[in-house]
């Protein structure tokens, strides 16, 4: 969970925020640390401790684009463990804004995860229907028909495996997203890297809509293929991406999820009525992040509880 945790706390350091390719990474100490020029309570204390770690780190951003969410920021990371079996982290970032939040969130109305076509060499072939312009905030109607149909898709008998829209969306282009490869350096996308090293463990993460984005994609290379006790999924406050098919299909699946019992985002998943996969795990919230109502969703708030070492 430690190495989740400072991964999904990570994703949100503070210099991607502006222009992430003028961001260095080269470390400047000796130690492997990181010349961060915006320090503080926030995720450059996580994102130093794994680059001391030894965790080769790469940064995944996609901006703005006619077909795709406003912002998808992906943070992997890369080493060979103690046992010479190569590791990788994915860590999805959640949410940047409350615009962000509407264009994943809204797009709740259920799709199939058979959707996505499988080719030879885990290439994937994704049929992308843009139901909103990106720009035109759906209409409070639009968005409760949504729910509705969500809702209804999950009291159906024999409904098939669906998941949440958006987060399908993050998934497709994160597909892409590129890790150093630990043996050879250079670069290999997520899809390249499962093709290279099939013994490899897989650590999948996020917070938030990240949290929703990592559960699909560990369902994702799950069905390509990948050894299930190879993958493991560690979420925060994760937006719900599976209805109840889903979740009892992929119930074996090596997944822990976390949630402080007045997260706002156990409301969403209950109107939704979609959830995680896995065990989903109740923090009391005990210290000052955790206690505060307009700060209990933010990872900041995760990882202050869930780090007692710190």
């Amino acid at each position: 969970m430690d190495v989740a945790l400072s991964f999904a706390h990570a994703v949100y350091v503070k210099e991607w925020d502006a222009i992430p390719e003028q961001f260095n990474f080269t470390p400047r100490d000796p130690d492997g640390s990181y010349e961060l020029k915006r320090p503080g309570w926030d995720s450059s204390k996580a994102f130093n401790k794994i680059a001391r770690s030894g965790w080769k780190l790469y940064f995944n951003h996609i901006g703005v684009d006619a077909n795709r969410l406003r912002d998808i920021q992906i943070l992997t990371g890369s080493k060979i463990g103690t046992n010479n079996k190569p590791a990788f982290v994915i860590a999805f970032r959640g949410s940047t804004s409350i615009f962000d939040y509407l264009f994943t969130n809204c797009k709740n109305n259920p799709v199939s995860l058979t959707g996505l076509r499988m080719l030879g060499n885990f290439k994937v072939e994704y049929s992308r229907n843009v139901i909103w312009d990106q720009y035109d905030v759906p209409s409070l109607a639009v968005m409760t028909c949504n729910v509705m149909t969500t809702r209804l898709s999950n009291l159906t008998a024999e409904a098939p495996v669906f998941v949440h829209w958006g987060y399908m969306e993050k998934v497709v282009y994160g597909l892409d997203a590129k890790v150093i490869d630990p043996v050879n350096g250079g670069l290999l996308s997520v899809v390249e890297a499962l093709d290279k090293y099939p013994d490899a463990d897989f650590v999948i993460t996020g917070h938030s809509s990240g949290g929703g984005a990592a559960q699909v994609l560990s369902a994702l290379v799950y069905e390509m293929g990948f050894c299930r006790q190879n993958i493991h999924i560690r979420t925060f406050a994760t937006a719900g991406a599976f209805n109840y098919t889903g979740q009892t299909q992929y119930k074996s699946l090596d997944s822990i999820n976390y949630f402080l019992p007045n997260d706002p985002i156990l409301i969403v998943n209950n109107l939704t009525g979609y959830g995680p996969l896995g065990v989903s795990v109740m923090v009391p919230p005990t210290r000052r992040f955790s206690q505060n109502s307009t700060t209990v969703h933010e990872m900041t708030a995760y990882d202050e509880q869930l780090r007692q070492d710190d």
